[in-house]
C-alpha cells in the first residue's frame, strides 16, 4: 500500500476515474465532487460550471471526499483501499478510512479507482487543408472527461509559420475548456525568428515539445534540412522533438497514381501511404536524431514497420519513444473499403489504420515497453 501513497499522495488530484469491473465506465469523479450539470445544464467540475455561453462561472461545493471501498489501481499495484481528498489533494489511501459526517462520501464498491487518462495527443478545433475538427475544447473535452480522460496535451499548428500567432490563437480556443490541458508546438518552417520563438515557447510559455510534420507536402511538411535545424535547437533547448513519420513525397506520388486509377473512396487514403512509407520516414527521423543525439518521440505509429524501426533504435541504446494509439492497435483496414461512403470516411486518420495483422504486433510491442 506504501507504494500507492507515494506514488499519487499529494498531487492535485484532478479526477479519479471509476470503473466497474465489468468494464462499462460507471462515473468520472472530478477534484470535488462527481461530474454533474447545474440548473442551467452546464458541466460542472471543481466548483466551476462550464458552457459554451457561459464559462468559469462558480458554485459551492463540499472539499472533502471519501471514495469508499473500490479497488484502487496505479501503474504497478492494485488493492482494495478507501481514497480520502482534502480540498483538492490525494491526502490518504488505506483501507477502512474513518470521516465526519461534512464528508461527501462515494460507495466504489465493486469497482476500480484510478487516476483519470491523460491524452499526449488530440487536436480540438484544428484548421487544416480547408477542414477543421468536429470537436472544439468545450465539446472534445466533454467526451474525453465523461471516458474518464482528465488531461490532454493538443497540438498548436503554426499562423503562417508563426509560433507566436499561432499559440495565441490557440489560447484564445482553450478559453472554452472545461478540463486541465497543455500545448505541444508544431514547426512548419524554418528561419532565425522561428529560432527565437522556440525559445521563448520554452522559456516563457511553458512549452517544451516541438513536432515536425514529414507528411502533408504543400501544407505542413518539412524537409531534412529543416528537421535537423529543428532536432539540433530542441537539443539546445532541452525540448522534445516529436515526429508525424511518413514519407510526405511519395504518398503525394501514390495520391496521383490513385487519382489517376480512379480509386477515389477512402480506401484510396490507404492505398496511397502504405506501411514501408512509415517506417522508411520513421527510420530516417530515428537516424537523424541520432546523428544530432537528442531524443524523439515518434506519435501515432501505425505499422509493423514503423514499430520495429523504434525496436531496433531501443535496442541500441538510442532515447527513442513510440506512442501507440487505439484504433492502431484495435481497429484493422477492413472498414475502409465498406460500400457505404458514410461509414468508409469515419476511418479515415493519417498515418492510415493498417491491415489485419499490424494491430496485434502493436499491442504485443506495447506490452513489452517497445511501445509506450
Amino acid at each position: 500500500m506504501e507504494h500507492i501513497i507515494d506514488s499519487i499522495r499529494g498531487t492535485l488530484m484532478g479526477f479519479v476515474k471509476i470503473l466497474s469491473l465489468k468494464t462499462t465506465i460507471v462515473v468520472s469523479i472530478l477534484s470535488f465532487l462527481s461530474l454533474t450539470t447545474s440548473a442551467s445544464d452546464e458541466f460542472c467540475d471543481a466548483r466551476t460550471c462550464y458552457s459554451v455561453s457561459g464559462c468559469g462561472e462558480s458554485f459551492s461545493s463540499s472539499p472533502k471526499i471519501l471514495i469508499k471501498g473500490g479497488t484502487v489501481v496505479n501503474a504497478h499495484h492494485q488493492e482494495v483501499a478507501d481514497v480520502y481528498i482534502d480540498n483538492g489533494i490525494i491526502a490518504f489511501v488505506k483501507p477502512n478510512i474513518k470521516v465526519s459526517d461534512e464528508v461527501t462520501v462515494i460507495d466504489a464498491t465493486g469497482k476500480f479507482v484510478m487516476p483519470g487518462g491523460i491524452d499526449p495527443h488530440t487536436h480540438l478545433a484544428m484548421e487544416f487543408m480547408g477542414t477543421e475538427t468536429v470537436d472544439d475544447f468545450f465539446s472534445g473535452q466533454a467526451a474525453a472527461i465523461a471516458g474518464g480522460t482528465t488531461m490532454h496535451i493538443d497540438f498548436v499548428i503554426p499562423v503562417n509559420g508563426s509560433l507566436s500567432s499561432g499559440f495565441e490563437a490557440y489560447v484564445e480556443k482553450a478559453k472554452k475548456s472545461c478540463m486541465d490541458y497543455g500545448f505541444h508546438m508544431a514547426v512548419t518552417k524554418w528561419d532565425e525568428t522561428v529560432a527565437r520563438e522556440m525559445e521563448i515557447m520554452v522559456k516563457e510559455k511553458g512549452i517544451n515539445s516541438f513536432k515536425f510534420f514529414l507528411a502533408y507536402k504543400g501544407s505542413l511538411m518539412i524537409n531534412d534540412e529543416l528537421l535537423l535545424e529543428g532536432l539540433k535547437k530542441c537539443k539546445s533547448l532541452g525540448a522534445l522533438a516529436m515526429v508525424h513519420a511518413e514519407n510526405g513525397d511519395a504518398v503525394f506520388e501514390g495520391q496521383k497514381r490513385m487519382i489517376e486509377l480512379g480509386i477515389t473512396g477512402p480506401e484510396g487514403h490507404a492505398l496511397s501511404r502504405p506501411p514501408v512509407l512509415e517506417g522508411e520516414a520513421t527510420a530516417r527521423a530515428i537516424r537523424l536524431a541520432g546523428f544530432v543525439n537528442t531524443p524523439l518521440y515518434i506519435v501515432h505509429v501505425m505499422s509493423i514497420d514503423a514499430m520495429e524501426e523504434i525496436a531496433r533504435a531501443r535496442k541500441s541504446g538510442q532515447r527513442v519513444v513510440g506512442e501507440p494509439v487505439v484504433s492502431g492497435l484495435v481497429l484493422d483496414d477492413s472498414s475502409l473499403w465498406d460500400p457505404d461512403f458514410n461509414i468508409a470516411a469515419k476511418f479515415v486518420m493519417s498515418p492510415p489504420i493498417r491491415a489485419a495483422g499490424h494491430g496485434k504486433a502493436l499491442q504485443a510491442a506495447l506490452s513489452m515497453g517497445v511501445l509506450q
